[in-house]
């Protein structure tokens, strides 16, 4: 979230972030100029203790291959890890496995993404088979036991499985039951060898195009949402908790409003109405000036081998500018824009600039969106980070116990609402330091930005707990990040 500092400030932060992480595994061979994006989630069911993980396999050129003739990219998320011996083993139906995953927050996106679950078998039959949602978000693969014989008949069957069950949740019936698709031909859909089945040149005809690009799960590479479906986009909690966990006094600072209740239920409830009140229709000029920066941007993280980062979807919602100050932030894979953000930012586009004024347009506004993406980027790839953070930085992962007094005039950060980093203590082991952003003072409707103050707190483990200390009047201990030189200094 850009709040209260300098902007540039804030885009050094982030030319310095791109830099550390091009050695924590942000480059991939693949670099797509695909114009649709198909996003996939995969989940793969392993023993409830967390063991003997069902086969899986993402031959992803290939599987991309099957649909290049749509312009699609399919773009696999990290594989999330779910702990259930029966669904893995096909011991319970799909719709079981579908409501205890969901119960688990297992189910990412809202209905905008596929959720690939890899079991081992699929109501007692053993793979290689799967199950598509016909028009539905869910796919299940069982790949069988032969991945240790990595041959390309087995990567074709692989993709091939992959690229037939997402169809599916596409819209794209068996060949044999859709008149409009030859069943004698290879098609992803039909019969014939695998290889011939996701080769480009047989894969789809013009009708499944057609078909393929109404799916809501297709998006543009650079895409807009509506009002209509931004509304929705916004509450999206299946990355991680945001409104279940906001306090009172943040969500009047965030809608700039009086809260007219002190129940903390009914108070995330109205957060929710207003945050999808905000929502706004972006204008053809906006997107214009936004698709030409984000291009720009992806081109130059291409050049320069930051290419998980570009081959994300880049994903827009406008706000109005009351809703958080009008900083931008993000929620699920999606960057939030405020109305006042934008205009500033595309201050002086036209189709007519030069080359000076693209760049400065693209130095300006650009930072931002790098910024943004990164965001987005931690939540679905969440083990990169974890390197980062703790191999390269240092920082502890570690849940602290919950303190009324911090969380009542707490300011959760949209971009990284859970607060389970900390920052070691050169000084003692079992001690660190734990940063968090507070409200100031005790107004009802406190300031975005200017209510908001930085504080550090010691935390002190003891066995596997974390907790914050206390001095002798049972009060937190907190000082501020200038007393923490050691972690401050190599950020300026």
């Amino acid at each position: 979230m850009v709040g209260n500092k300098n902007y540039n400030h804030e885009a050094q932060n982030t030319l310095f972030l791109l830099t550390v992480i091009s050695i924590s595994g942000f480059s991939q061979e693949k670099h797509s100029t695909s114009p649709y994006v198909l996003i996939v989630q995969p989940i793969v069911l392993q023993s409830d203790e967390g063991t003997n993980p069902a086969s899986m396999a993402l031959p992803e050129e290939l599987v991309d291959k099957a649909y290049e003739k749509a312009g699609v990219d399919f773009h696999f998320l990290e594989p999330l890890y779910y702990n259930n011996t029966k669904a893995r083993d096909g011991k319970i139906n799909l719709d079981e496995i579908v409501g205890e995953a969901q119960k688990a927050g297992m189910i990412k996106g809202q209905d905008d993404m596929v959720n690939m679950f890899f079991v081992d078998e699929v109501d007692g039959e053993q793979g290689p088979l799967g199950r598509g949602m016909m028009g539905g978000n869910l796919t299940f693969i069982a790949l069988g036991d032969t991945l240790q014989n990595e041959t390309e008949k087995l990567r074709n069957m692989q993709a091939f499985v992959i690229a037939h069950e997402v169809g599916h949740n596409l819209s794209l019936k068996h060949a044999v039951d859709d008149p409009n698709v030859s069943d004698t031909d290879p098609n992803i859909q039909g019969d014939g060898e695998f290889k011939d089945r996701i080769d480009p040149e047989n894969s789809l005809n013009e009708y499944q195009i057609d078909i393929v690009h109404k799916s809501p799960l297709v998006h543009s590479r650079i895409d807009f949402l509506s009002k209509d479906i931004g509304r929705k986009a916004i509450l999206d909690e299946s990355f991680e908790p945001y409104f279940s966990k906001l306090q009172i006094r943040e969500i009047a600072a965030f809608t700039q409003n009086k809260v007219p209740t002190s129940d903390v239920a009914e108070a995330r409830n109205f957060a929710r109405e207003k945050f999808a009140e905000a929502v706004a229709e972006f204008t053809a000029d906006e997107k214009k000036c936004i698709s030409f920066v984000t291009q720009k941007v992806i081109e130059t993280l291409q050049v320069n081998d930051v290419t998980l980062m570009s081959q994300h979807p880049w994903r827009f919602i406008k706000i109005e500018d009351w809703l958080c100050g009008g900083f931008a932030h993000t929620r699920g894979t999606y960057i939030i824009l405020s109305r006042k953000h934008i205009d500033h930012l595309c201050k002086g586009w036209s189709d007519q600039m030069t080359p000076e004024e693209e760049a400065t347009l693209v130095e300006r506004f650009g930072g931002l969106l790098v910024h943004e993406q990164m965001h987005s980027l931690q939540r679905t790839f969440t083990s990169k980070f974890t390197k980062l953070y703790s191999e390269y930085w240092n920082f502890k992962q570690a849940h602290v116990q919950d303190e009324q007094a911090i969380q009542v005039d707490q300011v959760s950060n949209p971009d990284a609402p859970i607060a389970n980093w900390l920052i070691q203590d050169p000084k003692e082991t079992d001690a660190f330091f734990w940063v968090r952003t507070l409200l100031k003072g005790d107004s009802e409707v406190p300031v975005m930005g200017k209510d908001f103050q930085d504080t550090v707190f010691y935390v002190k483990k003891k066995g596997a707990s974390f907790a914050v200390q206390k001095d002798a009047a049972n009060n937190l201990k907190s000082t501020t990040l200038d007393e923490i030189d050691f972690f401050k200094n190599p950020f300026q």
